[in-house]
């Protein structure tokens, strides 16, 4: 398992490919194993001895490993989930974690599986996952983990230093929050605006200019939700305003060019130049429905549809009122929900939008050079799972990697890094006889750049290679 982990996070290849890679590294001289005892049967041995009881006692073990060796104690925990597509045949019935989805690489002929990550917010790193099938959503899927994750954290940090949960608004279900509010466990949510929709009706003079950061403005308010009270935060950011705008536009300019095709093939029909099926009012109009489903197109462009002489014809325009109520009191808006906090509106903020590093650790997995969750060569669900833990484990291990690095002042991506690690090679130096240079052969490192051998002395490589 560790060997596949070390491999997922320097160069990802398959079970049959592995044991040629081991040979060419340094693992082959620190070992001593033969490359025969990594071919692809044995790996798969190894996997089945590996159940979901022990894929959590391993991640437990882990976690308190962490907590004693680097010490970290997390004061956030980012939560998120991703999917990766598979190969599976449709036939394939030994396998029920993969199904079909909603593929957020845009791979919806594919089966797919799931993955739930919770992240420290101190430097990425991965405390707990979950592997799960392709077809649960990720509102339906927060209810099943939710008290999985707080039992977990709480066994290992224990029940003294409340840590915040925080999680996207995709994930946000009322079982699921119940759940976190018996259990007294801090969170900070995104909801949908219209689960509060007096936050639409707000004026921006209400808003504050949030401290330390530009194009911010808040306001906060006390709410009651799920039976609690919590603090609803909700953040004006210019740069979110513009993406939206820029949205919108593209959105109205791109349904515009299609509802004018529209009509112009149904003008060809009135006119008696067309031929094939016939259109009818019930067909355009579910023609338009496609056509209007990006956001807020369809409260914007209103679309009329008549018949004139038993074929339909069609009528648009923009709803100038409507769009100027949209720009003033919707976009650029953030809705948070803080429950059982003291945190002030700026860390709030922050906070959730550290959950940027979630996806980036999602982006590292998805990344064709290291990470990489893919190629997974993986035909039944048990062996997915233990695919899914020693995925994280190389993501674990690149990150701690990072925060050591990073505590030296040399901050880099995860990529970054492993680009730098990736060009330290170990070299034999070997005499010909007579040869009075030096008195033996030797093993030495190649040539160095100054931030490699800087690299080099924090990870302490030169020292794990003499033992």
């Amino acid at each position: 398992m560790l060997l596949a982990a070390i491999n997922r996070a320097a160069s990802p290849c398959s079970k049959l490919a592995i044991g040629d890679w081991y040979e060419q590294t340094v693992l082959r001289r620190l070992w001593g194993f033969d490359r025969k005892a990594f071919n692809a049967q044995r790996f798969w041995d190894h996997m089945d001895m590996v159940s979901e009881q022990d894929i959590a006692a391993i991640q437990q073990l882990l976690c308190q490993r962490i907590k004693r060796e680097f010490e970290i104690t997390p004061d956030a925990l980012l939560y998120d989930t991703t999917n990766f597509f598979t190969f599976l045949a449709t036939t394939n019935t030994r396998c029920s974690l993969a199904q079909r989805g909603k593929s957020k690489q845009k791979r919806n002929d594919l089966r797919q599986v799931g993955l739930a990550l919770l992240l420290s917010r101190d430097s990425q790193i991965p405390l707990f996952h979950k592997v799960y099938e392709g077809n649960i959503t990720d509102v339906a899927l927060f209810q099943q983990v939710a008290k999985e994750m707080i039992d977990f954290h709480r066994n290992t940090y224990g029940k003294d230093g409340q840590v915040i949960m925080t999680f996207d608004k995709g994930n946000v279900c009322d079982d699921g929050m119940e759940v976190l509010v018996v259990a007294q466990q801090p969170f900070i949510a995104a909801m949908p605006l219209n689960r509060l929709p007096e936050a639409t009706l707000q004026p921006l003079e209400c808003f504050e200019n949030v401290p330390e950061m530009p194009g911010t403005k808040a306001m906060t308010m006390e709410i009651q939700l799920w039976g609690a009270s919590c603090r609803a935060v909700l953040t004006y950011t210019e740069s979110f305003f513009t993406q939206q705008l820029n949205g919108v536009i593209h959105n109205l300019t791109k349904c515009q060019k299609s509802l004018a095709d529209l009509e112009n093939s149904l003008r060809k029909w009135r006119q008696g130049k067309a031929r094939g099926k016939r259109p009818t009012v019930q067909g355009v109009k579910k023609s338009i429905g496609a056509i209007l489903s990006a956001q807020f197109v369809k409260e914007l462009m209103p679309v009329a549809v008549s018949d004139e002489n038993g074929l339909p014809m069609i009528t648009y325009e923009v709803d100038h009122d409507a769009l100027e109520q949209l720009i003033r009191k919707r976009l650029g808006r953030t809705l948070l929900i803080a429950f059982n906090t003291q945190c002030e509106t700026s860390k709030i903020i922050r906070t959730y939008r550290d959950l940027s590093q979630i996806e980036d650790a999602f982006k590292s997995m998805k990344n064709v050079d290291y990470l990489r969750w893919r190629p997974s060569y993986q035909w039944t669900t048990q062996k997915l799972k233990v695919h899914g833990l020693y995925c994280v484990v190389a993501l674990l291990l690149t990150a701690l990697a990072r925060k050591k690095t990073a505590q030296a002042k040399i901050d880099l991506s995860m990529h970054a890094l492993l680009s730098e690690l990736s060009a330290i090679r170990e070299v034999a130096v070997i005499y010909p006889q007579g040869t009075l240079a030096h008195r033996k052969d030797h093993v030495t490192l190649s040539r160095m750049s100054p931030r490699q051998r800087k690299i080099a002395e924090i990870l302490e490589i030169c020292e794990a290679l003499r033992g």
